[in-house]
């Protein structure tokens, strides 16, 4: 098996876990706050930092890993991450300060009808997020340089860590610290993490070039390639963000399900889009420093169908299946029954942002690779003036839904735009491949639905524990998917079935 193969099952499956912990962080914030005013407040103020840590965290590996082969090439890898952590290091110090000052103000003046206690939790939330900021730069430097390595796991599971320190932290504190343990957490997470960097690259002497002279210019003509790359990536946070300025007037209890049901959803897109997108990033980075378009067009191709192939059938079983999950998932302890059905509503209108932004996630790594994030800077800026028009209309028209409708509709807007921009960028794709895949997975994603659909409703299968429910159900539709692709010789599923490994070779 080839060290790509096992590095990619590697990263999927570090991947999954850093999504459950993930998700399991939002079942204990679920279990001890429920959608109370606390969760709305730490929500609402932990989105603004956010957008700046998504901007580091992912923005930084997308502009990273090219300019790192780059460089790598000339023999001059180590050198150029010596200058781009020491770089990152001042930006991220100098922005941290000027969060934290600013926290206060901020909070009050975007939050006027939080109640005195929310905006008091929403400012020190502000100030513990902005405080991380320094360690998250650094830390994603770290990891862009993890996925130029094509080591994926390891990039994966210190993510992980943050997470894993947050939940110990809300379990062992939420008595003594409230809602506070949550960020506290995250603080101390994202300095373990740049620990445990430290303690595997330094005995190697590849943690940084301690006595490397620090060059500027090579930082400036970086961070002008990663400045649009990574404002682009924080447009979906920016979004997040003007729907909980909306959510937040529309009532207690509105910003924690939205951030609920957005981040049970986005599980599929986490999962296989983002992955996917991940592994075929190197790919294509690769055919690029070689000048090789047709392999470049043939990686971004398969990173589509691959990416269907799996999100499909997951976003299409979800929405049959919803409620009965979000109970499984959130209602215990602090989160009720009418919890349950606000989250589970508004989860469907959001269903379509996960397929949208999968989509997105695979064709914004052929813009990273060509060095066009510009083009992506653009469009999302454009989507963040949809996004507040789409805000405006539907949330007047239904409430708390019409901001998850909203979200769905531009991602539409943006997967179009984005894709149909790349096609003209590289003079097209092999549309009778990618027509032709995504009609039988479409097909065979139908007929599981459709059979998903009727088994859920049969008084039996209702009359069974709600946990032997799901799964039975669950398993009979996997089983008419996987059926389906066989049956109608979806070539991407033979692939997977009869191959050692994803090659990307010739598609007629």
């Amino acid at each position: 098996m080839s060290k790509l193969r096992i590095a990619s099952i590697l990263f999927l499956f570090s991947t999954v876990i850093l999504k459950f912990s993930s998700m399991f962080r939002d079942l204990i914030i679920a279990n001890y706050f429920g959608d109370s005013y606390a969760v709305d407040a730490y929500i609402a103020a932990m989105t603004i930092p956010n957008a700046i840590i998504l901007f580091m965290l992912t923005g930084m590996k997308d502009a990273f890993v090219p300019s790192y082969y780059k460089y790598k090439e000339l023999g001059l890898g180590e050198q150029h991450k010596s200058h781009i952590v020491k770089g990152t290091f001042w930006v991220c110090f100098i922005l941290s300060v000027i969060g934290i000052i600013i926290s206060s103000p901020l909070v009050h003046f975007l939050y006027p009808n939080f109640p005195t206690k929310g905006l008091e939790v929403a400012t020190w939330t502000a100030i513990i997020y902005f405080s991380s900021i320094v360690m998250v730069g650094v830390n994603a430097v770290y990891e862009g340089y993890f996925d130029a390595e094509k080591m994926f796991s390891f990039s994966v599971f210190s993510q992980t860590l943050v997470v894993l320190v947050t939940i110990v932290s809300a379990i062992l504190f939420h008595q003594n610290l409230g809602i506070y343990s949550v960020p506290i957490g995250y603080f101390m997470g994202t300095v373990l993490s740049l620990i445990l960097k430290f303690l595997v690259l330094q005995p190697r002497k590849k943690f940084i070039l301690w006595k490397q002279k620090l060059d500027i210019n090579e930082v400036k003509m970086f961070y002008l390639i990663f400045i649009p790359v990574g404002l682009t990536i924080a447009v979906g946070q920016i979004n997040l963000f003007v729907n909980t300025l909306f959510a937040a007037q529309l009532g207690e209890g509105v910003v924690a399900n939205l951030n609920y049901a957005f981040r049970l959803v986005s599980i599929p897109q986490a999962i296989f889009g983002v992955t996917i997108a991940t592994i075929i990033y190197p790919m294509l980075a690769e055919a690029k420093s070689k000048n090789n378009i047709p392999l470049f067009k043939k990686g971004i191709e398969k990173g589509l169908v691959y990416m269907f192939l799996f999100v499909a059938p997951t976003v299409a079983g979800m929405m049959v299946l919803i409620k009965p999950i979000v109970r499984v998932v959130y209602e215990r302890g602090a989160f009720d029954t009418d919890a349950t059905l606000m989250t589970s509503e508004l989860s469907i209108f959001y269903i379509g942002s996960v397929l949208f932004y999968s989509i997105q996630a695979v064709v914004a790594k052929g813009f990273y690779t060509l060095e066009k994030g510009h083009y992506m800077f653009r469009i999302g800026m454009t989507s963040i003036v949809l996004n507040v028009i789409f805000n405006a209309i539907f949330a007047h028209l239904l409430g708390a839904k019409g901001l998850a409708l909203s979200a769905s509709l531009v991602g539409l807007c943006y997967s179009v735009i984005t894709f149909s921009t790349l096609y003209k960028l590289v003079k097209g794709f092999n549309k009778r491949y990618l027509v032709f895949e995504y009609g039988k997975i479409l097909i065979s994603t139908l007929l599981m639905a459709s059979i998903v659909f009727y088994i859920s409703k049969l008084v039996f299968i209702q009359s069974l524990n709600i946990y032997v429910m799901l799964l039975l159900v669950i398993c009979m539709g996997a089983l008419v998917y996987f059926a389906s692709l066989y049956l109608f010789k979806t070539s991407s599923f033979k692939e997977l079935l009869n191959s050692n490994k994803i090659k990307i070779r010739k598609m007629n």
